[in-house]
Parts: structure tokens; sequence; C-alpha cells
């Protein structure tokens, strides 16, 4: 018995949803030409009689005759995407174990619809959680305040794409609601009584395991708070909205709603492997840009690295009274010292660099040092700090070869000046998309060839001393 198979040709548009009928087993072929030509997924193919009972009397023979039939060269896959109905992934992901590849760790509750992602260069096999395509997302607000739950469901209604299903005034009443109305993302208040949104986060996310954005004045007395709970699992963080500035964050608000909807919620990573006692090469800077869930992405890699490092700078979009308790925070935990940016800071080894928010960093050089440079320019792709601006100051910067990546976050700042970086010889990567909270800009970077490498979260500190290494022992 052989599945009736349709292959398309997706071509430089290349988009695909999630099959409308029980019984269909999409797969999406990532190749590395393709993205080197269009950008885009190269072939998508729709399996009309993938069904349980076909599954189980075809046996994983079928895949490796699909394969075999596109005569596709496993090295040149990047990614095999198998996206099917909740009764057929088992089955599915059964026979694609029974192939010999490593599963990890599961990172997404039960949906309607299941993403089995195999990456073929990291022999690792994840199960996402996929957006559904063409539904209304539903918000739950929780706010003790009554003009911000109006001010917020306001806003939340004003998308035709979202629905304000709720709006609970008390963290004691936030389980129920959830019961009931079943929402797709969160909404949680920082100060409210009976407990704060970070305690309320931790008390909810073991059961729930619900996307949260969390609602912040952006006070600097709010800083450890909103860290806390970024590092509790919740997406991301909202301004709070005032009648005279709501034009202006309605569609900001709205947005991060949609990311946070399609947010990998993760079980926190278990695996790591242990650079601590390697050494790496002090000369050769590293660059990173990251954003939505870049805090505490950046906290696993700089926690994990020894404690002699290179020089490290880095532009996470954060707001101006953030970023120090950020770099402050990271430097408690840090064999070697974290600071936010100031401008005319060296860039010299055993220091971390943190762009301070609200403004834009680049690097100079002056008799053989590197310098950063702060100023209160204008955002570059909506951002300020944006990562583009420090990316593209360091490729006019003969005199060094970078170590730059992309992390995490919504958008695409960042991969343009990656993409320069690479083609001017630095070493570059991306984190894959199964480890990424938002996998936007990291994405982008990808499709336009801009990564050398494509790297899960738990392995980019192993990553960056493998560059440094290799640096160090081409020129001993």
């Amino acid at each position: 018995m052989t599945p009736s198979l349709t292959w398309l040709n997706t071509g430089a548009s290349a988009s695909f949803e999630l099959p409308s009928k029980t019984g269909e087993i999409v797969l999406v072929w990532l190749l590395k030409k393709a993205i080197d030509a269009h950008g885009s997924l190269a072939e998508v193919g729709v399996f009309k009689q993938g069904d349980k009972q076909f599954l189980k009397k075809a046996g994983p023979s079928w895949l490796k005759d699909a394969i075999k039939a596109r005569r596709i060269d496993p090295s040149n896959v990047l990614e095999v995407r198998f996206i099917a109905d909740q009764a057929v992934a088992p089955e599915l992901e059964k026979q694609i174990l029974s192939l010999g590849v490593a599963l990890g760790k599961p990172i997404m509750g039960s949906m309607a619809r299941e993403g089995i992602y195999l990456f073929p260069l990291e022999g690792k096999l994840r199960k996402l959680k996929v957006a559904l395509p063409n539904r209304t997302l539903k918000v739950l607000v929780v706010d003790d305040s009554e003009t911000i739950r109006n001010l917020l469901s306001k806003v939340i209604s004003s998308d035709p794409s979202l629905e304000c299903v709720g709006t609970v005034a008390l963290p004691s009443l936030v389980e129920a609601a959830i019961e009931k109305f079943k929402p797709d993302v969160l909404t949680l208040d920082i100060h409210m009584p009976e407990m704060n949104g970070v305690e309320l986060l931790k008390k909810l996310m073991p059961k729930f395991r619900l996307p949260a954005l969390m609602i912040s004045s952006l006070a600097i007395e709010d800083g450890t708070l909103v860290l806390d709970a970024l590092e509790a699992g919740a997406v991301d963080y909202i301004q709070k909205p005032s009648f005279a500035e709501l034009k202006l964050v309605a569609p900001i608000i709205c947005e991060k709603i949609k990311y946070a909807a399609s947010a990998n919620v993760k079980i926190k990573a278990s695996r790591k492997v242990s650079v601590v006692n390697q050494a790496m090469d002090s000369q050769r800077p590293v660059l990173i840009g990251s954003s939505t869930g870049g805090t505490e992405a950046l906290r696993e890699i700089l926690t994990a690295l020894p404690k002699q490092i290179p020089p490290i700078v880095i532009v996470q979009h954060i707001p101006p009274v953030f970023s120090k308790a950020f770099a402050d925070r990271l430097n408690s935990l840090c064999e070697f010292e974290v600071k936010e940016a100031v401008d005319g800071d060296a860039v010299i080894p055993n220091r971390v660099l943190i762009a301070p928010g609200g403004m834009q960093m680049s690097l100079r050089e002056a008799s053989g040092t590197l310098f950063v440079k702060i100023e209160n320019s204008a955002p570059v792709n909506r951002h300020k700090p944006s990562v583009d601006v420090l990316f593209d100051s360091a490729v006019k910067i003969k005199s060094r070869k970078f170590v730059a990546g992309i992390l995490t976050g919504m958008g695409a700042d960042g991969a343009k000046g990656l993409l320069a970086l690479r083609s001017a010889g630095a070493r570059t990567f991306a984190q894959n998309e199964a480890s990424c909270v938002v996998y936007g800009m990291p994405r982008e970077a990808v499709k336009i060839n801009a990564a050398e490498k494509i790297v899960a979260l738990d392995d980019i500190a192993a990553q960056l001393v493998s560059f440094c290494q290799e640096t160090k022992r081409k020129t001993a």
C-alpha cells in the first residue's frame, strides 16, 4: 500500500498550513539550497491517505520511500516538518524514532494539532507548538485596576483576530476563569492584591503552561519583578496603556499578544554541554542580538561559559529602565563582569557589555582597542537599541574577526547585519526554532543564509567555545 502523495513546488512565496482534514500528513522539506536561492521552503508534500491505519500497515518504510522518491540528499536537509492530526502524531513519532532519530524533550502541551520537527544535521527530533490558522485568539486579562482592564479589553477587541474572553480583578479568581474561558494568552498585572503577578505566574505555570504577558508601568522598581517573571516562564511584558497613548501602543500590544500565542512555553532545559573548563581565544569578540525570550536565553548562555571569555557585546531589545537591572542580575550570576554599557567602555576580555535601553550602541576602534559608542540616535528596524546598528558597525572594523549570532525574538532586526558579518569573514549562528520562545529574528537570518550554524539554546555556549578555540588553534 503506497500513499497518495501530492508534491507542491513552493517557490519564493512558500507558505503552508496544518492539514484541514483528519487523515492528512503535511511534510515540509526545508533545504539549504532552496534557502540560498529563494529564502523559502522548497517542497511541500501532502499525504492524502496518511491516517493512523495506513501508518500502522505501511511501517517506517513509507518515509524512506518518500525520501528516496524525491532524490533528496540528507546532507542538504536542514529541517523536515511532519504536521498531522493529533490522532496520527503518536504513531508518526514512533515510526520516526524507529529510524534511529533521537527524541529531544517535548516542549508542548496537548493541542488539536501537533508539529513534529526533524533536524537531520543535529540528529534530533522535537515536538513544537504550531499556531492554528484562521482562528480568533482568546485573551484573558488579569488586573486589579478596572481602568486598565477596560483599556486592555478595548485594545484587544480592536483587532479582529483577537478576542478578550474575560477580565479578572483578583488572583484568587484566575484559575476558575482559565477553566471557564480556556484562553490562548494571559495578561498579568505585576502589582495586585493577594499576590503579585510573578507569584501568580509561578502558581499557574505548572498546571496550565499558558503563554503570559506581564503588564508593567516600566518603572525602574518593576525591573526585578519583570525579570523574575521572564525567568518563571512569561513570554514578554507590555507597558500599561493610558488613554493618551492608546493609538500608539495598541498595535504593539496586539502584536505581542499574537506572538505570545505561538510562543514555545518551554520546560526548562535539562541537557547542557559543559564548557566551563575549556579555553577560549580572548582576541575574537562575540556579538549577540536578541529580543523576546532573550533575557532568559542570554542567562543560560552566559552562565554556561568558562570563567575566562573573549569580549562579548550584546543588544537585547529592552526598555531603558530595565537594561541596568538585567545587566546587574547577570553580573551577580557570572564569573566575569557584566555591565550596562556606557559611552567609551572598552571592549575587553572577561567583560560583557549590554546595550542600554533607549540608546543605540555601535563599535569603534582607536589605537588598536575596541570601544563602544552609545548615542541617542533614531530607531532602526523600529528598535533602539538595534542589533543591525551593532552588527553593521562591526563590519567596518577590518582588524578583528568576529563571532556573531542572533537569538530568539520577533521581527527581523539583525538578519541583514549578520549576513554582512558572515560575508566579511565572521563565524555566525542563529538559535534554532525548537528552542526559541519566538522564532522571528533567527528565522529571517536563516532565510537569507546569514547563519553558518543553526544551534539549539543548550548548545550555544559550546558553539561559542568551538568557534573561539578554532581561532586559537589557527593562530597558534
